[in-house]
């Protein structure tokens, strides 16, 4: 399984997926990727896969490749970082 980073839309509603409750007053949350789907059709967007550094994606193929611009929002270092085509940085440009 594959967390995904969603940031919810304004204005938006608490919503029920799988029985899990996401409440969009939090903000950006980590959902499952089965859970993600629902929320997306219902106005949340993607911003990256989520999970601890480790679990960063890793691969050229899959669903979630390496590939260069390729973000995660890494839950260890609390920031997400982007794939250069050599290294994991984050927003200010420091390798991660």
């Amino acid at each position: 399984m594959t967390n995904h980073r969603l940031l919810p839309p304004a204005g938006a509603s608490k919503i029920a997926v799988n029985g899990r409750t996401y409440d969009p007053s939090v903000g950006a949350q980590d959902v499952p990727d089965f859970d993600s789907t629902h929320l997306q059709a219902n106005g949340w967007s993607f911003l990256a896969t989520s999970g601890a550094t480790a679990t960063r994606p890793n691969s050229p193929v899959g669903a979630y490749p390496q590939v260069v611009g390729a973000r995660h929002w890494d839950t260890t270092v609390g920031h997400i970082v982007t794939w250069d085509g050599k290294n994991w940085r984050d927003e200010g440009g420091t390798i991660r």
